[in-house]
């Protein structure tokens, strides 16, 4: 792997946030287990000592060591136990009983649970390429520093490292999106293989880049380097929507985040994101997001007081 991401990685990675969101920290002895249902949510489980499990139907039973981090990015329905055989509770049952309880017992399971907050409009294609668990060993993971460095913070405590913890997880996101870029195309998943291919890569660029621009197929393909069929069928194949759906997608994903991030109007908005008008761009906002962007600006607002 490289010391940095291909440049087709960057135009995309660089206007990706997240957060980390802890939903569970605890130190549990005995036999234990946890049934979580299925979220539109990315999960993932921190063993910080001990041991866990990870079952997920149609995936092999994962083995989490001290230091890895196991990732859900589909949010799918899984358990996480002590032991292969242990009997589980639903995850509220769990939560009531164990989160913020830590057991001094020896040969306990230390573990941080939680969710990553992205736009998930956003990065769909992305994210719908990863497989339905993502395993990072400390052991063997260019990840390692990240990983290290989150094991020491959450054994502290305090506001401040709760708040370096929200980082990191949100850091080690974006590392594992990047790691997936960088791979071997037999382990891409389509989008990633979008992302390297020669002529849709040179597209996705320049939509990145600059979402103001009045694209049309023809523009595109010929960014490309290729013709308007020719063009419109490849990247269907690789980034599994037509040219078009994917230019509104990342414009109103990108609007999403001026609207949270900035106090520009609407029409200021619609500009930088490649709309005529404030009212093609409102239309096209509630219809991707179902509130109209004014809404989504107050209800930002209103969360970001509440904490």
């Amino acid at each position: 792997m490289s010391g940095q991401p291909p440049m087709s990685a960057q135009h995309w990675l660089k206007y990706l946030t997240a957060e980390g969101i802890v939903l569970a920290q605890t130190r549990i002895a005995g036999d234990w287990g946890v049934q979580i249902g299925g979220r539109d949510a990315t999960f993932y489980h921190f063993v910080v000592e001990g041991t866990a499990y990870l079952k997920v139907d149609g995936v092999q039973l994962v083995e989490v060591q001290p230091g890895d981090v196991v990732l859900l990015p589909h949010g799918s329905p899984h358990l996480v136990l002590h032991s292969p055989d242990s009997e589980v509770v639903p995850l509220m049952d769990f939560l009531q009983a164990n989160n913020g309880v830590f057991s001094p017992a020896a040969g306990a399971t230390k573990m941080i649970c939680g969710s990553v907050g992205i736009d998930r409009f956003m990065v769909l294609p992305a994210i719908g390429s990863l497989p339905d668990v993502v395993h990072i060993r400390e052991s063997e993971s260019p990840a390692a520093d990240i990983l290290s460095q989150l094991r020491s913070e959450v054994e502290r405590s305090g506001v401040a490292s709760d708040v370096i913890i929200r980082h990191l997880l949100a850091v080690l996101f974006i590392y594992v999106l990047r790691e997936w870029s960088e791979t071997e195309p037999a382990r891409r998943g389509r989008w990633f293989a979008a992302m390297q291919n020669p002529h849709v890569g040179k597209a996705l660029e320049q939509i990145h880049e600059h979402p103001s621009r009045p694209w049309s197929l023809d523009a595109l393909a010929s960014e490309a380097g290729l013709s308007r069929t020719v063009f419109a069928r490849q990247f269907r194949e690789t980034v599994g929507e037509t040219p078009y759906a994917y230019l509104a997608r990342w414009r109103i994903g990108i609007a999403a985040q001026l609207l949270d991030q900035t106090r520009l109007t609407l029409a200021e908005i619609a500009a930088r994101v490649g709309y005529s008008s404030e009212y093609s761009f409102s239309r096209a906002f509630k219809q991707a997001r179902g509130v109209s962007p004014i809404r989504a600006r107050e209800r930002r607002r209103v969360s970001q007081r509440l904490g």
